[in-house]
């Protein structure tokens, strides 16, 4: 991964991002970078093997559509190594350094990896209560519970790049109104201040204009709905 300045520290969830599966930009030589690309590809087949197995508990239409999922989120981190995640987040002078900078950006730190675990456990733990009622075979409850929780949690944790640029987008525009906010009630205005301000606001729009893959990603996620309910 690159070494470039962050806002905050998100190289532990992109670690885990790359463990199910979405490729990373990892520094280094040619032969961890090659490795990096084989393992992310052996996962893609290895997830799509576990969608296709033979499950009582969930319907093939249903693993079809979970299976297509993940390959849009995986193409995604493949074809950008999530390039576009490391240039949103990188500290932007002028915007990122005003005053109160720092502590929203440990806010949200602390909110991204907390609300990771807590929605990986939650959906967990609601998938294990759902197999438990459902299955009468205790036999069988232990094969249906890994396949379907490491399913569900495999295509979260892909689809939580998206909240890591909204939490981001959030905190950006909570300091620069805050400094707005600020800068309104203790000092007068001028053209120098006006244009400071323009240029935090241009610099705010870039990070936007250029996370695309966060754009297909809403995309997607938006239609995939629609597409389940028609093929069931």
């Amino acid at each position: 991964m690159t070494d470039d300045a962050l806002v905050c520290d998100i190289k532990n969830v992109l670690f885990i991002r790359f463990a199910f599966g979405f490729l990373q930009n990892f520094n280094g030589s040619s032969k961890t970078r090659r490795l990096s690309y084989l393992y992310t590809i052996c996962f893609l087949v290895f997830f799509a093997v576990l969608s296709l197995f033979p499950n009582e508990v969930i319907y093939l239409s249903y693993r079809v559509l979970a299976l297509i999922e993940y390959f849009i989120l995986f193409m995604i981190s493949f074809l950008t190594k999530e390039e576009y995640i490391h240039q949103s987040y990188k500290l932007i002078y002028g915007l990122d350094t005003i005053p109160g900078a720092k502590k929203i950006f440990q806010n949200l730190e602390y909110f991204l990896k907390v609300y990771f675990f807590v929605s990986v456990l939650t959906g967990s733990f609601v998938i294990g209560i759902v197999i438990y009622f459902r299955i009468q075979d205790t036999s069988s409850i232990t094969n249906s519970l890994i396949i379907t929780i490491l399913d569900r949690m495999t295509r979260d944790i892909g689809a939580y790049s998206l909240i890591m640029f909204i939490g981001l987008l959030y905190s950006r525009v909570k300091l620069l109104r805050t400094y707005l906010d600020t800068k309104s009630t203790n000092t007068a205005w001028d053209r120098y201040s006006i244009k400071q301000y323009i240029n935090m606001y241009e610099r705010l729009s870039n990070t936007i204009d250029s996370a695309v893959p966060v754009k297909v990603t809403v995309c997607f996620l938006m239609h995939y709905p629609s597409l389940e309910l028609s093929i069931n």
